[in-house]
């Protein structure tokens, strides 16, 4: 787009008079800013009581577009509250139950109060504390506070290099952002309260706590689920929706699930079994329910032989579920306070013992049994494996610092000794994913570095990292597929040596190590040490070729 502008005077008139030789004056003299900046495709006029302000506006702004950052920061004096309205609600693109919930928060406790009616481009940290102690003095929990927040965050970010210059939440002074106090951390059911929660909870309703804790269902997911989605013969389950209800509790209807993502999930015999008698017990009910949202084939409607229903062989409420039959059965297992005699309503805070507890438990005793944190984010359907990582990591056997016990136990007779001369690539290496980006610490090298390739095997899978030194962080980490320790280790060298190529590096020496473990643990522990130098020095030798490609 083309650029230009200029100057004018508000004040004179641009023509001078032709007898007297002057401009005139405008009827404008005196009453407002005298230099106007004009004539710039796609920018509003703006005016300044000097020429010099006029001039170096004018400069900045063409220079700003010739960038491509420019904005017009009096874009920024729309209220927030306005701004969030009018702009950023109606291009938002959430599920129908997601909005419902986001709408009502963000109005109630950002549109509604003082931050609200603040111009969006003076908001800072003093308006930010005022509006905890606003959000405070409603009695709001911290844990919604900061959701809160994070819903604020988003809504600046979205005006940033548009309307405002910083997301002020972003730039927010340490102690600012809102705090969830006490322990964050998932926490599962000892087997004890498990037990005892799942006896105390009507027969009819037993399965809601066996789907989740058997096989992570979300309690969504376990209330649209149905004998047809279970295959016996692959003895897996298919989770392939989820049950919603409108907000004003009139309207039930299917989607995908969380994620917008189908599943499979293993099918334990144990849970085969409680899923064949219960079905024999309380036959299924089939309802047919508008679908939202994409899958479903495009249809509008689904017809599903629903699992789990009521006594009165309806759809379950979530709400209605956890305060009769949920926290009562929390009660009676001596985990929260009963309620007072003749009291409807008025249990104890019990959020988190509520159904997601469930799904905790089922990723703890998967994580303790050596499953692979890839494999359970899959069938928990989480969106990502970080997520799962950042969960549920203390629920790894090791403290989730996988491959650190291989560094352990070759260090344990001392300083390493030099090991015997066995290249890496003399094994096929297996396929394999990427868990956490490669980023070595090789900036500016001009000598030969050394690394360690360290795994640990978790279920029949393995996960390699590597690492600087034995005490540094992972510079990277991949889960690989099935196989011996050396194969596994042959797989994060082929992955060294994709990011060495990248980078300007080779690796000139490949050793594995795990000659030096005691024959006891290596089936489960896996050792190499890399030589990794800049390319033009480095002394490749030929890899032997895989039988397969690397993939899973």
């Amino acid at each position: 787009m083309a650029t230009s502008g200029w100057i004018e005077d508000r004040w004179l008139k641009k023509r001078p008079n032709p007898t007297t030789g002057k401009r005139e004056r405008t009827e404008l003299y005196g009453k407002c800013k005298r230099y106007r900046v004009a004539g710039i495709p796609g920018v509003r006029k703006r005016s300044f009581d000097t020429a010099d302000e006029a001039k170096v506006w004018l400069s900045d702004t063409l220079a700003a577009i010739k960038k491509g950052d420019f904005f017009d920061e009096r874009a920024g004096e729309i209220l927030l509250g306005d701004y969030i309205t009018d702009v950023w609600w109606p291009n938002c693109d959430y599920d129908q139950s997601t909005a419902e919930s986001m709408e009502g928060k963000i109005r109630k406790n950002i549109v509604q109060t003082s931050l609200g009616r603040t111009p969006m481009n003076v908001v800072g940290d003093d308006h930010l504390i005022a509006w905890k102690k606003e959000l405070k003095a409603r009695r709001l929990a911290d844990t919604t506070m900061e959701v809160l927040w994070t819903h604020l965050s988003s809504i600046f970010k979205s005006a940033e290099g548009k309307r405002i210059k910083q997301n002020p939440c972003r730039a927010a002074a340490t102690g600012v952002r809102p705090q969830a106090s006490g322990e964050t951390k998932a926490r599962a059911w000892t087997s004890r309260e498990a037990h005892a929660i799942r006896e105390a909870i009507p027969r009819r309703y037993q399965m809601v706590a066996d789907l989740g804790m058997h096989a992570g269902l979300r309690q969504g997911e376990t209330f649209a689920f149905s004998l047809d989605d279970v295959d016996e013969s692959l003895m897996v389950m298919r989770i392939r929706r989820q049950l919603q209800w409108s907000k004003d509790g009139k309207t039930a209807y299917f989607k995908l699930p969380k994620n917008r993502k189908e599943r499979q999930v293993p099918l334990s015999p144990g849970l085969l079994k409680r899923i064949n008698e219960y079905a024999d017990e309380f036959p299924s009910v089939t309802v047919t329910l508008p679908w939202q949202g994409p899958g479903n084939s495009g249809r509008a409607t689904a017809t599903v032989s629903l699992l789990v229903t009521t006594q009165w062989r309806n759809r379950v409420r979530p709400g209605t579920f956890n305060e009769k039959t949920m926290k009562p059965a929390l009660a009676a297992a001596g985990l929260i306070k009963p309620r007072r005699e003749n009291e409807v309503w008025g249990w104890e805070p019990c959020r988190e013992m509520m159904h997601h507890r469930w799904r905790h438990t089922y990723a703890s005793v998967q994580l303790g049994a050596g499953e692979d944190p890839v494999s359970v984010s899959h069938w928990m359907g989480h969106a990502s494996v970080t997520i799962t990582l950042e969960t549920y990591a203390h629920f790894l056997p090791d403290n989730g610092m996988r491959g650190r016990t291989a560094m352990d136990a070759w260090l344990d007779n001392g300083a390493p000794k030099p090991p015997a001369a066995v290249d890496l690539r003399a094994s096929v290496p297996l396929g394999y994913t990427e868990i956490s980006t490669l980023s070595l610490p090789t900036d500016g090298i001009g000598e030969p570095s050394e690394f360690l390739l360290a795994g640990a095997r978790y279920g029949g899978a393995w996960a390699v990292g590597v690492q600087a030194a034995v005490d540094a962080p992972l510079c990277g980490e991949i889960r690989t597929g099935p196989g011996d320790g050396d194969a596994a280790l042959a797989a994060g060298l082929a992955w060294v040596e994709e990011y060495c190529q990248r980078e300007g590096l080779a690796v000139a020496q490949a050793l594995n190590l795990n000659g030096e473990f005691p024959e006891a643990a290596r089936p489960y522990q896996t050792l190499g040490r890399l030589r990794i130098e800049p390319h033009a020095r480095a002394r490749v030798l030929p890899r032997k070729p895989p039988e397969n490609p690397p993939g899973l």
